[in-house]
Order: C-alpha cells, then structure tokens, then sequence
C-alpha cells in the first residue's frame, strides 16, 4: 500500500512538472499573414501565425462564425460563412483574440499557386476564379511588381515572376477589384567568391530566397553536385566537388532552379619566382607564376606554417609581408583552397631581391638588389651559378658586380659572415657579335644565313658560297667571281645568281639560283661535291626548304609554294597563292611554315603536311609590333623562317622592327631580342649586350643551332650576331 501511494504521488509530481514545463514554452499567439483575403462563402482562407491552439479556435468574417477546417501551431484553413460579409477577419485562439484583416466577399479569389519559390522569370500558375474581364487584362503583382501575364481565362493565370520582384505577396487586380493570395519566395544570387577555383574549392553563394536548412538547397557546378556546408536565407557555404566543370553554378530549391554566374576550373597555382628566398620579418616577398587570384583575400602564403599578409595580387604575381617566426622551412600557397608548394624560406638579416639586368654574357654588369649586404664590397661573395664574381661597389642594400668569364644560367647567391642567401636566376643571355661590325666594310652585298651541326655558318655574297667559321673567319667555300653553272668539287664549282641557301638535317647545303626563268637547285654536300639536284624553267621567288627525305619546296612567283617529286616534276603544297621571298622552315611532321615576307604580308603561314593553309599568326593587313597569340600578334615585314630543333619554335627576322622574334607551333608570338626592348618600330641601330639592350638594323638571314643559339646576318651593321637564349 505505501508502495503504490509513493508510485501515485510521483506520478502526480510528474503530470505536474510537464504542466508547468509545457506552460512555461507556450508562444503568444500572432497573425502574420492570410490568404485569399477576397471570395465567395465556401472559399477557403490560410491564415499563417504562430502559438495557434490545436482545438477551441474561433474565426469569424465580419461577426459571422466560420468553419475551421484544420489547424496546428502555425496554420488554420477556414471556410468563409455563408453569412460573412465584407469587413474584420478576426480569429480568437489560445484565450486571445486578433485581427488578421480585412476580408472581401466578391467574385474575385485566388485558391492556390504554384510554384511559391523561385529566380525572375519564374512562371507561376494562380488558380481561382473571377479573373476574366471584358474591360482591362488582369494583372498580377508579385511584392508590388508587375508580372507579365502569358496566359489567362477565369480560373486561371499565369504570370513571369519580374526582375529583382523580391519576397512578397502575389495580389490580383481585375477591374478594380483585387485579392491577395500566398506569398512567393523569390530566388536570386547576386554573388559567387571566388569565381575560380577547382576541387573542395569552397564558394560563397550570396543572395536571397535560399533555405537555412542546409540539405534544402541543390548547388551544382555545371550540372556537378556540391557540398554544402551552411546555409542561411540569403547566404550559402558550398564545397565544390572532386569532378567539378567549368560552367554556370545552379541552386534548386523546391525543384526550381536559379542561374548565377560562372565558376571556372583552374588548375592549382603555378609558382615561378620567389625573391627574395630570405629576409627579415616585415619586408616584402614577391611570389610570380599563375593562377593566382586578383581578390587578395583569395589567397593564401605560409612561411613554414605561419601566415604571410598578402598586400597585393594579380593573377601573376603576388606581393607578401614575410611574418614574425617564419624560421626556416618551405613555402606554401593556397589559391581559392588549391595548394601548391613552393621553396625554402629563411628567416635572417640578408635577402637577395633582384637583379638588373637579370640576363646577360661574360663581363655585363650586374646591380643586385637586397637586404643586410656589408657595406664593405670584399666582406660580400657573390657567386653566378657558384662560380665567383667581382663586387665592385657595396652598400646596404645594393652591390655591383661584374658576372664572370664563365658564367652560365643559374641562381646569384650573396653570402655575408655566417648568413647565405639565394638570390634569383640570371640567364646567360645576350648578344654578341661574331664576326665584322660597323665600319669594318664585311658582309657587303650578302644574303641568307644557314650553319652545320660543326658550328660553321654559310651565307651569299656574289657568285659565291662564304663560310664563317666558329672563330668568326670567314673563307670562301666554293665558287668563283664570274656568274656560271658548273657542277664538281668546291674548288671548280660556279654558281648563277644565287640568292637563298639552307641546309637539310645531313649538313647538305642547298642553294637556289638562276637567271629570268631557268632555275637551279644545287647541293653541296659534307664531302665537299656540287650537284645539280632539280631545274626548274618558271618564275620562282626566293623561297626553298628541304625536308628529312631530301624533297624540295620551292615558291613560284604569286601562286604559293610547290613540293618537288621523285621525277623531278612541282606539286602545290601550300593553298595560298603567295610570293614567298626566302628560307622556309618544316617541322619533323612535314608542316612548312613560311614569313609573308614584307610591310604587306606582316604574317606567318603554316601549310599542313596534310590539310588547308591557314595564317599561324599576324594580320593579313594590319603592321604593328604586338606579342601574342596568333590574330592579337601583330608583325611588320617577316622575313626568312627557321626551326628550333631543341623546342620545335619557329624563329624570324621582322625588319620594320628590327627585331628577332619567334611562333610557337599554336601561334604564340614572342620577341627574342631588337631595340633596344621598346616595342618601338623602326628603332635601328648596333649595340650588343643584353637582350632588353640590343640593337640590329635590317637582318636578311638567320639560323638556330642545336643548343638553340641564334645567329643572324645583320647587313646593314657589316655583321654576324649571335644570341644566346639559354
């Protein structure tokens, strides 16, 4: 008996504590909105709100009781009263009495609608009745702006959501009377960070209409899900996904979709340069490569694990505040959560930043540029590639040095009492010249410049073949002072007005000769033997290559280029009816590419072992001097094309620029070297040195070596230039 009045009075204590506990959590009750607030008796109103009480509701519509027909803690559906009429709708609920507003008994409702969620544009389906009119189309406002109607007859509307609508309600207005139906959440994104990126990339979607429950919201990358991370109504955290695409970044809520702008895949970011490699906390590391962003905010660099301030970005170069306690250890970047890592930093009182120049030869002077040097030029060892230099003048924060005898391509390193710095490349690069110059009267008259895998160069002066050999002596290789055809040995051969020579992978030399239309082909071979390989009785031009199975190309006057067959007879090879004037260059595949030659053929054309000739770059009318890919490149006179064997670019003179210059096989245009680096037409002149200082005037010949080493005949300086690029 105790037993079960202890069981009892628990009980009891129980019942009384969830009383009180649901007592204490009860919500006031509210009316935040109804709909329709206009119909005839039987339309059925929604009334939304909060703290509704599940049973004992009363609703009436202007004093007359209605029907509810359901009800929970945040919607009650009525029926209007068959002896409603215009006025209050009230509703008495959880010992409290509201008003929800004014209600009109007339024609004109709304029952439903369809979408209630989604971007501009948007077409939402409105049932009801009443809508037809005689007098006026109906209109539709969604939160106050007009929506353009596509289609309607009494019981039905359909209605394009406006742009910039906004969240609001639907309201319908026929002949002057109007009702108000549910309200439409309205979906947009006005922002995506960052716009790039690639896999786990993590976007920030700002805008309005979205969920805040986290897997309500569909986010795809091209039709790629993400992963959604947090979620608010008017901002989204997204993870992109492993096999995320380039392409527009969709939300679906509720089934619809909204379009925002387009995420592009990049890959992670490429690092080129960091200078300097050490320094002290508070100064500036200046990071190049690719695929940074140009939001700073986008990217992040750590320094042995600890975080550097990045002051400025472009998707090039980022600029860095080394932090307190970077210490000793490798870099890091991350751009848009993609990580590349980078070299070893060190946190010390000596740095090297730059050098200027950054390429040259044996003797340029050199000014780098740092921090923590000794003002005292013998406490400083500078080494080019670790062979030492000679300082010549010192302060703290400069040294000028002389790049040594043997210099070759690699880092410039400072050492000072106990502290080492790595500095940045400095490229044995430049131009030299090799043989005459102006003044010495050599190299008159002459054209054409082609070499052997000995490092001998051959180029045309008069009736004859010259030779220059590696040591810049020039000798006469075969032919003689009168104008003749004669085959033999060097010693006895003669040639006819010979004006382009080049040379095929065997160190066979070719030249083309001849007088009005009878035209020779003649080859010289390593044995020193003068053939007469192919005659040709047309009008040629100047062109000529040969390619690894010894057929020739030739170029006959304003009807393009010809291959020669194994009977000796021409075929056309390139579609283009042009006047080639000098060397042309073929690739290992058998594709020609050709120079247009002058002011107006500023282009360079590769004809296809098999297919159609197209212009590689250039325009076919516009000079200029530009850099670039292909259509954007702008050339002035192109003249005598050459292969790099050692990177399958193709090099040439452009004399309106007086300029070396090079196009990739997809038809990327870049300068080599010629005046002076400015990018100025017509900037003439002779100075050897580096690459940015160099100075030519009016090339007519030019060859690459195995080692890529650049060699041109600079006429009008009485000149062999060589450069080195490597």
């Amino acid at each position: 008996m105790k037993s079960l009045l202890y069981f009892l009075c628990g009980l009891l204590l129980l019942t009384a504590c969830k009383r009180n506990r649901d007592e204490g959590m009860d919500i006031p009750p509210s009316i935040t909105s109804f709909w329709p607030n206009s119909g005839k008796a039987g339309t059925i109103v929604t009334i939304n709100g909060t703290g509704f009480n599940r049973k004992d509701n009363e609703v009436t519509f202007n004093g007359a009781t209605a029907t509810v027909l359901d009800v929970n803690d945040t919607v009650m559906t009525v029926l209007a009263p068959a002896s409603g009429s215009s006025g209050k709708l009230s509703v008495k609920t959880n010992g409290k009495e509201l008003e929800a507003g004014s209600y009109t008994y007339q024609d004109l409702s709304v029952r439903g609608a369809s979408p209630l969620n989604g971007p501009a544009g948007t077409n939402v389906v409105i049932l009801g009745e009443g809508f037809s009119s005689i007098n006026a189309p109906a209109k539709v406002l969604v939160n106050g702006k007009e929506a353009t109607i596509t289609s309607v007859n009494d019981t039905t509307l359909i209605a394009s959501v406006p742009v910039s609508a906004g969240s609001g309600t639907i309201k319908v207005m026929v002949d002057g009377k109007e009702v108000n139906g549910p309200a439409f959440l309205f979906q947009n994104i006005s922002k995506i960070k960052p716009l790039k990126g690639g896999k786990g990339t993590q976007v920030t979607i700002t805008g309005e209409g979205f969920n805040a429950v986290a897997a309500n919201n569909a986010i795809a990358f091209n039709g790629k899900a993400g992963t959604v991370i947090s979620a608010t109504t008017t901002q989204l955290v997204v993870a992109t996904p492993d096999d995320v695409a380039t392409g527009p970044l969709t939300v679906t809520i509720n089934g619809q979709k909204t379009v925002g702008p387009v995420f592009t895949v990049i890959p992670p970011p490429v690092l080129a340069t960091v200078a300097p490699l050490s320094g002290p906390a508070g100064k500036d590391v200046t990071i190049t490569g690719a695929n940074f962003s140009s939001e700073i905010d986008e990217n992040n660099v750590m320094f042995n694990g600890v975080a550097g301030v990045v002051k400025q970005a472009t998707d090039k170069e980022l600029l860095v505040t080394i932090p307190v306690g970077a210490g000793t250890g490798n870099m890091k970047v991350w751009v848009n959560g993609q990580e590349t890592g980078g070299p070893q930093f060190k946190e010390q009182n000596l740095g090297v930043a730059s050098l200027s120049p950054d390429n040259g030869l044996a003797g340029t002077t050199v000014t780098v540029a740092g921090i923590g040097f000794s003002t005292n030029p013998a406490d400083n060892i500078v080494t080019f590639n670790g062979v030492p230099a000679t300082v010549l003048s010192a302060t703290a924060t400069t040294l000028e040095v002389t790049a040594p005898a043997t210099v070759s391509t690699g880092t410039v390193n400072v050492k000072v009492s106990s502290l080492d710095a790595i500095g940045p490349v400095f490229r044995h690069a430049g131009v030299m010249t090799l043989a005459g110059g102006p003044g010495t009267g050599m190299f008159v008259g002459t054209t054409g410049l082609t070499g052997d895998r000995n490092g001998n160069l051959y180029f045309l002066q008069g009736q004859q073949v010259q030779k220059l050999s590696p040591d810049g002596t020039v000798s006469t290789y075969t032919g003689g002072t009168v104008s003749a055809h004669q085959d033999g040995p060097l010693a006895t051969a003669l040639f006819q007005n010979p004006r382009t020579i080049t040379t095929d992978i065997y160190d066979n030399i070719y030249v083309l000769e001849g007088i009005g239309q009878r035209n020779y082909v003649r080859k010289i071979t390593p044995a020193g033997n003068v053939t007469t390989v192919l005659t040709i009785l047309d009008n040629l031009s100047g062109a000529l290559a040969v390619d690894n199975n010894g057929a020739i190309y030739l170029g006959k006057m304003y009807q393009g280029v010809y291959k020669s067959e194994s009977n000796g007879s021409l075929t056309k090879f390139s579609s283009f009816p042009h006047t080639v004037p000098d060397k042309m260059a073929l690739d290992a595949l058998g594709n020609l590419y050709y120079a247009g030659g002058d002011y107006n053929n500023p282009f360079i054309v590769v004809a296809p072992a098999s297919g159609t000739s197209r212009y590689l770059c250039g325009s076919v009318f516009e000079t200029g001097f530009v850099d670039g890919n292909g259509p954007v490149a702008r050339l002035g006179s192109p003249l005598c094309t050459v292969l790099d064997p050692s990177t399958g670019n193709i090099f040439f003179v452009d004399n309106m620029n007086m300029c070396i210059r090079y196009v990739t096989p997809s038809g990327t245009v870049k300068t080599v070297t010629g005046a002076g680096g400015t990018f100025d037409s017509f900037k003439a002149g002779y100075k050897d040195g580096t690459l940015t200082e160099a100075l030519f005037k009016n090339m007519n010949g030019i060859h690459v070596d195995r080692s890529g080493n650049i060699y041109v005949l600079d006429q009008y300086n009485n000149a062999v230039r060589k450069i080195f690029v490597k």
